[in-house]
């Protein structure tokens, strides 16, 4: 039995640092964690010290809450690991190239299978392959690449016989023939993915690469999109001691029935896997022009985008979501879509409490911020997308034109609103860090955020939007001790070289999982 008057000690402190709650916006110089949560912050840490305490010292630099990814595929990732990553590909021709080698090494007959090619980023043509240029490359071979968004693909004559697309699919785009062209885009892209076996084998080994990735790069959970099977799997990795962070699943909606039969409510799981509602998509992506507009695109005028689901539908699964006590994330991406999600919410009186999303929210009017703040929604940004497409000259300002261009991802409006805001990357790319610097770089500096407002979208905001704020996202005695070392020593580090700033350590629960500096 514990002595009365023996002080409690810690297990790991942290000296020397810049200890950094963005929400308080508060610096102190140590920490102490014991048994896997924070219990002295500053001065106070060092009175529990003893001769068994571990001694970090950070050599000045900034220690966080660890990150928090609001919106990720981890799971997608995992099953992609085999596949070509076509992300650095740097022109149109390059990418042909490096098919037409790969179908030599592989031989015929068998898949070709890539991902993360971005044609709006190619030197020669900004334009997408065709299905007449993968049949020349790889004649012999079916061919499937998927665009960076995941909302479309390229596939060749070969891929198109084997997949057995059906024709008045949504999404399966033919020409003035009636013939496919070979681009797949949203409910044809998804039929098509879910014919391409991937083992689970091939998962579980695509995940241990993956999770060595969240880890390298300072996150400590994910909100993650997942269909039944995969969750499955994510809970088969756990039980092998593969999940090190926490993941907060959101089931597709096309389970929805099931979930509420099994009576499956917010915050079902254990500490590493957490249910917490439905996915439900309501657009889809403004690089493959199926984002929901209310003008056409600026680069294709006889498009404005696909709206998923009807007003009627829409409102039906809000009603039955919202009463089985699920958290529901709605991807709208488009101003139209936004409208729509918008309106059913409201007609559907859904509950404050649950905290539901919008994700993505991009190209969101002043009027939007009223109606959501007025609603109790939450908006789970991507500002990685700011960075990626968003710069003057870049994709969006070619698909939209300069007038939506410069209203979109209003990230500074949406903070001073009062409307809750966490930050994900969607995994494009996986990176908290570049999502930083698209944040405090943005084109349009009414919707630019500080690098301490940033911080807290990534922390405690990505924490609050997942009912998890009691837990994690700041610096408190009590916290679970979840912490990032940043090689920045400050906030104006961060402000004005986010693109050099790297993770170099990771503590999840207590534990040292990472030290680089």
């Amino acid at each position: 039995m514990q002595n009365c008057f023996e002080r409690e000690t810690a297990d790991i402190i942290l000296v020397n640092a810049k200890v950094y709650d963005p929400k308080r916006d508060e610096y102190f110089d140590a920490l102490a964690i014991k048994e896997g949560a924070i219990v002295g912050i500053g001065e106070d840490a060092k009175n529990y010290l003893s001769t068994k305490t571990v001694i970090v010292d950070c050599r000045g630099r900034m220690i966080i809450p660890a990150f928090i990814d609001a919106h990720t595929h981890i799971l997608g990732m995992a099953a992609r690991a085999g596949w070509l990553d076509l992300s650095k590909v740097k022109s149109l021709r390059e990418l042909l190239r490096i098919i037409s080698e790969y179908a030599e090494k592989v031989g015929p007959g068998n898949w070709i299978l890539g991902h993360s090619w971005d044609e709006s980023k190619w030197s020669d043509e900004k334009r997408y392959p065709t299905k007449k240029e993968l049949d020349e490359v790889a004649p012999n071979n079916p061919v499937f690449i998927r665009r960076i968004d995941g909302h479309m693909a390229i596939i060749n004559s070969p891929a198109m016989k084997l997949l057995n697309i059906p024709e008045k699919i949504i999404g399966l785009e033919k020409d003035k023939k009636g013939e496919p062209t070979g681009v797949i885009k949203e409910h044809a892209l998804e039929y098509a993915q879910r014919r391409l076996e991937v083992k689970f084998e091939v998962v579980l080994k695509g995940l241990e690469k993956t999770v060595k990735k969240i880890q390298e790069l300072g996150i400590s959970m994910v909100h993650e999109t997942l269909s039944l099977e995969q969750l499955i799997i994510l809970a088969m990795a756990g039980e092998k001691g593969l999940i090190p962070f926490t993941v907060y699943g959101f089931i597709l909606v096309e389970y929805l029935d099931k979930l509420i039969e099994l009576g499956i409510q917010r915050g079902l799981g254990g500490s590493k896997i957490i249910i917490g509602g439905v996915k439900i998509f309501a657009d889809g992506s403004i690089g493959a022009r199926t984002a929901a507009l209310r003008e056409p695109y600026h680069d294709d005028p006889s498009n404005m985008g696909i709206l998923f689901f009807s007003e009627e539908e829409l409102e039906e699964i809000f009603r039955k979501a919202d009463k089985a006590g699920l958290q529901m994330a709605i991807h709208a991406i488009g101003d139209r879509a936004i409208d729509q999600v918008i309106e059913c919410l409201a007609k559907a009186q859904v509950s404050k409490d649950l905290r539901h999303r919008i994700e993505h929210f991009e190209i969101a009017w002043d009027e939007h911020l009223k109606k959501v703040k007025k609603l109790g929604i939450a908006i789970s940004a991507q500002p990685n997308f700011v960075a990626e497409w968003q710069m003057p000259g870049g994709m969006y300002e070619k698909r939209l034109g300069r007038d939506r261009w410069k209203i979109m991802n209003p990230f500074k409006k949406i903070l001073d609103e009062g409307i809750p805001l966490g930050f994900g990357s969607d995994c494009m790319p996986l990176d908290p860090i570049y999502g930083l610097y698209g944040a405090v770089s943005h084109p349009v500096k009414t919707n630019r955020l500080s690098g301490r407002e940033a911080l807290y979208a990534y922390t405690y905001g990505s924490a609050f939007i997942a009912h998890q704020e009691d837990l994690r996202g700041t610096i408190e005695v009590g916290k679970i001790a979840d912490l990032t070392i940043l090689s920045a020593k400050n906030l104006a580090e961060i402000e004005k070289d986010a693109r050099n700033v790297r993770s170099q350590g990771l503590i999840l629960g207590g534990k040292i999982l990472r030290i680089s500096y």
